[in-house]
């Protein structure tokens, strides 16, 4: 998007837009709805996910042990 910003460059572009995208307008347009798509859906719904099944791992097994210098319980020396 930044290689054809100028009208000059837009002119003497080697590609010019596929036949079903009738301008560079419309070029742009989709691009920049591409973009919005992968930051919405890729990082902020792929964000929320990632958070929400840590938060659920964590609240399933913990995050730390619940004791570290505690002496070994009776069954585990018995094992």
């Amino acid at each position: 998007m930044l290689t054809y910003r100028s009208a000059s460059a837009r002119q003497n572009a080697a590609e010019k837009p596929p036949f079903f995208i009738p301008s560079w307008t419309a070029m742009y347009v989709l691009n920049a709805f591409i973009v919005v798509w992968v930051l919405i859906v890729g990082f902020g719904l792929g964000g929320w996910a990632s958070m929400s099944n840590f938060i659920k791992q964590v609240d399933t097994f913990g995050l730390f042990a619940k004791c570290y210098q505690c002496p070994p319980s009776t069954a585990a020396k018995h094992r």
